[in-house]
């Protein structure tokens, strides 16, 4: 049986790193207190896991959290879906209104 290849269109800009990167911690908190963790983050965004659903189109702060400091970053919610069933989990993409410095260099990011 023949293999059936299928393009796939990366539509990220920016490079990621893994939870709050080198910079922040994993967890970090949504406006209005909301607890979240940090799946990934870039410059330009990030991908937050949450117990509570997050409107699309929202405006937010994310505020981030290092040992050595503290940074709040407004944005909007672009997207927000289901990533676990039990117990409900939603993952939520944030975009940054402003470019974030994750400690890592700005080549090849947004």
């Amino acid at each position: 049986m023949a293999s059936v290849a299928t393009a796939v269109n990366e539509r990220r800009h920016g490079l990621r790193v893994g939870g709050g990167g080198q910079r922040f911690g994993a967890g970090a908190v949504l406006r209005p207190g909301q607890a979240v963790v940090l799946v990934n983050i870039s410059r330009g965004g990030a991908l937050v896991d949450s117990g509570a659903r997050m409107r699309p189109g929202a405006r937010t702060e994310l505020l981030l959290c290092g040992s050595d400091t503290r940074v709040k970053v407004q944005g909007r919610v672009d997207r927000c879906h289901v990533a676990r069933l039990d117990p409900v989990r939603y993952h939520g993409v944030i975009v940054f209104d402003e470019g974030v410095d994750i400690g890592i260099g700005t080549e090849g990011s947004e």
